[in-house]
């Protein structure tokens, strides 16, 4: 009886507590290493393109998808299993981008498809690509999104089948 009377107590109801965390914060490091040794490294994958297939070069717009003027329309693919190569100018039609370059990828809807940062060229108006999955784009207005490190922001508007 005087042992149910101790176990029902505040204090020792605390002590297991303090101890149940105290071993799951010595196995988080543990789970931490055994995870990261059993990831698989990152291996840059080629992309394998027909030789007829010739990239789809993106227009700047000054309003992105609030844009009246028609955006460049991308062909149309059988099933969703080809990918879009899209060509573009990150510094814009002036060439006065700085990289590194912010790119997003959005919906028609608004949503953000992709993110990713890019260090290109810096003010030589070089064209970037960037290759797009079809199954992962849905029909409608898109637009790739590029700022430059000085805050300029330039769209890109084009439609999907």
């Amino acid at each position: 009886m005087d042992r149910a009377v101790t176990e029902n107590r505040p204090e020792a109801r605390a002590i297991r507590l303090q101890v149940l965390v105290m071993l799951l914060a010595a196995l988080l490091p543990v789970a931490w290493l055994f995870g990261r040794r059993t990831a698989p490294a990152v291996v840059r994958e080629p992309v394998l393109f027909g030789a007829g297939e010739a990239p789809v070069t993106l227009q700047e717009s000054a309003r992105g998808l609030a844009a009246n003027d028609a955006p460049v329309g991308l062909p149309a693919l059988p099933g969703s299993a080809g990918a879009y190569r899209l060509r573009f100018v990150p510094g814009g039609s002036s060439g006065t981008g700085q990289p590194p370059y912010r790119l997003r990828l959005e919906a028609p809807d608004g949503r953000d498809l992709w993110q990713s940062t890019w260090n290109g060229p810096g003010a030589d108006r070089a064209a970037a690509e960037l290759v797009l999955p079809a199954s992962r784009l849905q029909h409608g207005r898109h637009a790739l999104l590029v700022e430059d490190a000085a805050g300029t922001m330039r769209s890109f508007p084009f439609i999907v089948p």
